[in-house]
């Protein structure tokens, strides 16, 4: 009998919730006749427990009041897990949907302020969170061409509180200013959208901390001239680089390791921000990840088909400021996910 009543007063409490959430207009007519059905089973469990025997039994709860009760509370949960992972789905949708609207509003800004046009050009994407105080010496060491192409250098101010989008702007370079930090992922596809709108024959990213090297430039480059390859990975382990973190650098082989694997390609260095790649390559390519978006690049351009080499590349210390990247465990969590979500994709 306590059970009985546990489970009536389970359908009552969730009956009254579920109602008062749906008068405020926070749940939907389908999750409400979920939720009516998952109470009407409790409620009926209750007051007329034999009613359900059948069901219950089909599922391999046998007779008796305590498995009758059980047994719901089992599939109600089901349920409402069910309502749970629904809710997570609604809340990445409507997330979609605000970036959206705010790369919408950053790109028609900078096409107000002017845009930029790059045809036959080399697009240098730099995406840039509070860079201040590095934008000017990556900026200052930017070559004017590259093998005969005009260099235009294009930062994506990701969210910045700082005067990061002013100074790009006095150094000479495009501004894209979006005003809802997004990631460095949601920021370079901004910047390739632009690039590519632009009329860019060859679209190259690189990080505005100051670690990478634009006098190495060229090296990128000249195996998209040549035609040797569709994209170009700037490696450190083939180059030089300080070393930050021993936990990052064995991470670095293991994920290497792991992505040569699943991509079929050789990569020494997988999460590098040094790449250049053709436009006709990048219009290829589906990009989704807003903050680890290295892998899911390497591994969509792999599976299309498309060649991917890796030249050596000089990998400093961050110049000032602080890191900008997760603690390790978290990187490697999220960095993760996003291999086996292209991949499953």
């Amino acid at each position: 009998m306590g059970l009985r009543i546990f489970g009536g007063a389970v359908a009552l409490i969730l009956a009254s919730y579920a109602f008062r959430r749906y008068r405020r207009g926070q749940l939907r007519r389908g999750e409400m006749l979920i939720i009516a059905f998952v109470t009407g089973a409790l409620a009926t469990a209750a007051i007329m427990p034999a009613f359900l025997d059948p069901f219950l039994r089909t599922l391999g709860f046998e007779p008796g009041n305590e498995r009758r009760i059980i047994g719901l509370l089992v599939i109600s949960n089901l349920f409402m897990l069910g309502l749970v992972f629904r809710g997570f789905s609604r809340d990445n949708t409507l997330s979609d949907e605000v970036g959206r609207l705010v790369d919408y509003m950053a790109m028609r800004r900078f096409q107000e302020d002017g845009g930029l046009k790059a045809t036959g050009g080399v697009a240098v994407v730099i995406p840039a969170y509070n860079e201040a105080d590095n934008i000017p010496a990556v900026l200052g060491q930017m070559p004017d061409d590259v093998l005969g192409l005009p260099v235009i250098p294009i930062v994506i101010a990701d969210g910045c509180t700082d005067t990061t989008e002013a100074t790009a702007r006095n150094y000479g370079a495009h501004v894209i200013r979006r005003d809802l930090r997004r990631g460095s992922g949601a920021a370079v596809r901004l910047g390739y959208q632009a690039a590519l709108e632009a009329g860019a024959t060859i679209i190259v990213t690189l990080d505005a901390d100051g670690q990478h090297d634009p006098k190495e430039m060229e090296e990128l480059v000249a195996p998209l001239m040549e035609g040797r390859a569709d994209m170009v990975q700037g490696s450190r382990i083939l180059g030089s680089f300080e070393i930050e973190s021993s936990v990052r650098k064995w991470g670095v082989h293991a994920f290497a390791r792991l992505m040569t694997f699943l991509g079929r390609t050789k990569i020494t260095d997988p999460s590098t921000g040094y790449r250049a790649v053709t436009a006709n390559a990048l219009r290829r390519l589906d990009l989704r990840q807003d903050q680890f978006y290295v892998s899911e690049l390497i591994l969509d351009a792999a599976r299309k088909g498309l060649a991917v080499i890796e030249v050596p590349i000089t990998f400093r210390r961050r110049a000032s400021g602080v890191t900008k990247k997760p603690k390790p465990i978290h990187y490697a969590w999220g960095f993760s996910k996003a291999i086996v979500r292209t991949w499953l994709r």
